[in-house]
């Protein structure tokens, strides 16, 4: 911290924390050149005095100002951020009363800019509040990761001028509000109903080139609450805001004692729409003053579309309370109607080295039990050639997908990255979206060998023309491992920077014996962009394709874990649809080799030797004349060796010459007649 900055808490009015209390900096006291950190009593930087003056502060400039002639210039050209990383502490860490805070801002066009408020005293344990002033002209906020609701605030913005921000927080009541040049732009409850500071830090996000901005005339205020005797208010309504039409969830209410008596029992009453009003009591509490505490209420449910949703404090401590302004919130809540036969697939970049990765576990799991008729999550393990369940191809495709910034990631539906925590709301804004194609899975396995033979069939629904490709993933569920390499790093151990579904009270690492993988990708079929040139570019509603892949389970991996996830990809890349199943449910679906009725494929082709040193070979059985291609594919997907045979049939044997090939595994496919069959080859000299 600052060392002059003590000299300004000291000399607050009464110099106690429920003083009113005032700041304002328009920059003018400063040298162009200066060092803000280093030479102001107030400013400071992320890492405290540490900071001052080297490469977290930031400079006085009088290239640009909207009073005056200075302003505070943030720049930065990485795509990781900073260096710089300035923080305003407030006199405190509020969390009742009025706060009132403003500061115009400055975006140079093209650019971006980013600010965060943080919620407690000591910088990055909670951040409460983040703005984006993203270089497609569009101001978003949400409250930081793990903050469960994901962003709540888009709106356009005009680069290349002066922008007031303000943000009021009834912090008693837990009421914000966003203002942009003195138009309210949000109003939202926050999950993280504190404030402690102001953290500029110079970042961007895509599509921004880089991110520049000037800061001026900065302000803010605390107006402190005045307490009453018996006095309860209802911080916080968590029902989630979309589920499932016709379907129940269950809710909590956060509940701060802001009067002067302790609080031993609440009624309160849940309400949506016109429905009757249904009452929750509890006894027997004991909430002192100032103290808060979250109550579980009864589950709803969701009727189609949306609806208010109305709790009220109908009586504290068996009456009515001082104030009955404050007891009440009301809600929109919807319940969403899936689009039929749709399935979302979400593929998350993680690793066992990611100490952040807990995060897209905990999301990941939440997502499957909560959406498991319609969510296919895929944990695809990279990062580090190390990685014990790494795919390299599935790992090459996954991080160099545009935008890609860093693990834990999710690409949903191979539209957009997100943050695990932003699952459920991608999940909602995708499933109701239409799917041209009906998928679903079939499949033979033979548990004595391990063999696998799986058909994605395809029925279209809509008339479609491009680039359309299938493919399949195979993923595990409960995978453990016995060797370090399945230690799984982890930043939330002991608490300090949040709750996160239990790992926060696990050591760091937590050993291989503590930890069982979900959602873990063993196998993707057709590289990570699908089978190109399989399906005709022209595909007209009414008709049925299928793809046949093969491949052989490792006894490592248990089969009533697997789950197979069939897929089509639309012509820009991103999932159309999707299907997942248990190898029981595709087995009981049967193989499909033709539009009427499923039935048996054609035999499954064997490769021998496998692994192979100089030469090995693809035998096959054809009951009747086909016409035969066979290629080999590395792991990147890429075809390394290709060759038609023309029409063949009987027992047929189609030689591979391996003594020129690296060591390795690849990938042999085999088209006969538009049915495709894939399975490993493993060279090893």
């Amino acid at each position: 911290m600052n060392k002059k900055l003590l000299f300004f808490f000291f000399s607050l009015s009464f110099g106690f924390a429920m003083a009113q209390e005032t700041f304002s900096d328009d920059m003018e006291s400063y040298n162009a050149g200066d060092l803000v950190g280093q030479s102001s009593p107030k400013w400071t930087c992320w890492s405290g005095a540490a900071g001052e003056g080297g490469q977290e502060d930031a400079s006085i400039t009088d290239e640009n100002a909207k009073s005056g002639t200075k302003s505070l210039k943030l720049e930065s050209f990485s795509a990781t951020g900073g260096p710089t990383d300035v923080l305003l502490p407030f006199a405190q860490e509020y969390n009742i009363g009025t706060f009132n805070f403003e500061m115009h801002i400055f975006v140079v066009p093209d650019q971006g800019a980013y600010f965060n408020f943080q919620g407690k005293a000591t910088a990055g344990q909670i951040w409460c509040f983040q703005g984006y002033f993203d270089g497609d002209s569009k101001f978003r906020a949400d409250m930081g990761a793990g903050a469960g609701g994901g962003q709540f605030l888009e709106t356009d913005y005009t680069p290349g001028e002066w922008l007031k921000f303000n943000l009021k927080a009834d912090l008693t009541n837990n009421l914000w509000e966003v203002f942009l040049n003195d138009v309210s732009v949000s109003k939202f409850s926050n999950i993280n109903n504190s404030i402690a500071s102001l953290n500029l830090y110079p970042t961007f996000r895509a599509p921004a080139n880089g991110c520049t901005f000037y800061i001026d005339d900065v302000s803010y205020s605390y107006v402190p609450y005045t307490r009453t005797n018996l006095e309860a208010t209802l911080l916080n309504s968590n029902y989630k805001p979309r589920f499932l039409a016709g379907e129940s969830s269950g809710g909590s209410v956060l509940i701060r004692n802001i009067g002067l008596s302790p609080i031993t029992s609440l009624e309160l009453t849940t309400k949506v729409g016109n429905g009757t009003p249904e009452t929750n009591t509890f006894s027997n509490l004991n909430i002192a003053p100032l103290a808060s505490t979250t109550l579980n209420l009864a589950k709803i449910v969701y009727a189609p579309g949306a609806n208010d949703l109305d709790v009220t404090i109908s009586k504290v401590n068996g009456q009515n309370d001082d104030d009955q302004a404050n007891n009440t919130k009301i809600s929109s809540i919807t319940g969403v109607v899936p689009a039929q036969h749709k399935v979302v697939v979400a593929e998350e970049a993680t690793g066992t080295w990611c100490q952040w990765c807990p995060r897209g576990a905990v999301f990941m799991d939440s997502m499957d039990r909560t959406y498991h008729k319609y969510f296919a999550g895929i944990a695809v393990h990279g990062g580090s050639a190390t990685e014990p369940m790494r795919i390299p191809v599935y790992d090459a495709g996954l991080t160099s997908f545009p935008g890609f910034q860093g693990f834990p990631s999710v690409i949903f539906d191979r539209g957009i990255i997100i943050d695990p925590s932003d699952l459920e709301t991608s999940f909602y804004d995708n499933i109701v979206v239409e799917t041209p194609v009906i998928l679903t899975n079939g499949a033979t396995w033979n548990p004595t060998t391990g063999d696998l033979v799986v058909s994605v069939k395809a029925d279209f629904i809509k008339d479609l023309s491009g680039d359309y490709r299938f493919n399949m993933v195979l993923v595990e569920n409960g995978v453990k491992g016995n060797t370090s390499a399945y230690n799984q790093s982890n930043a939330y151990s002991g608490g300090a920077n949040g709750k996160m579904g239990g790992y926060e009270i696990l050591p760091n690492p937590v050993p291989a014996s503590r930890m069982t993988y979900n959602h873990v990708a063993r196998i993707i079929m057709d590289g990570f962009d699908g089978l190109s040139g399989y399906l005709p570019n022209v595909l007209s509603s009414g008709t049925t394709h299928y793809i046949t892949y093969t491949t052989n389970l490792p006894i490592a991996w248990k089969e009533a874990n697997i789950e197979i996830i069939g897929m089509v990809y639309g012509p820009a890349g991103e999932v159309v649809n999707a299907t997942k199943t248990s190898i029981a449910e595709a087995v009981a679906n049967g193989l499909f080799v033709s539009t009427e009725n499923p039935t048996e494929a054609l035999s499954p082709m064997k490769i021998t030797p496998n692994p192979a040193a100089e030469n090995s070979q693809v035998e096959l059985e054809l009951s009747t004349p086909s016409q035969v291609r066979l290629e080999i594919l590395d792991l990147t997907g890429k075809v390394i060796q290709s060759r038609n045979y023309g029409q063949l049939e009987g027992s047929v044997v189609l030689p591979i010459q391996t003594l020129g090939m690296n060591n390795g595994v690849y990938t042999i496919r085999v088209n006969l007649d538009g049915e495709a069959q894939t399975k490993k080859l493993v060279v090893s000299h």
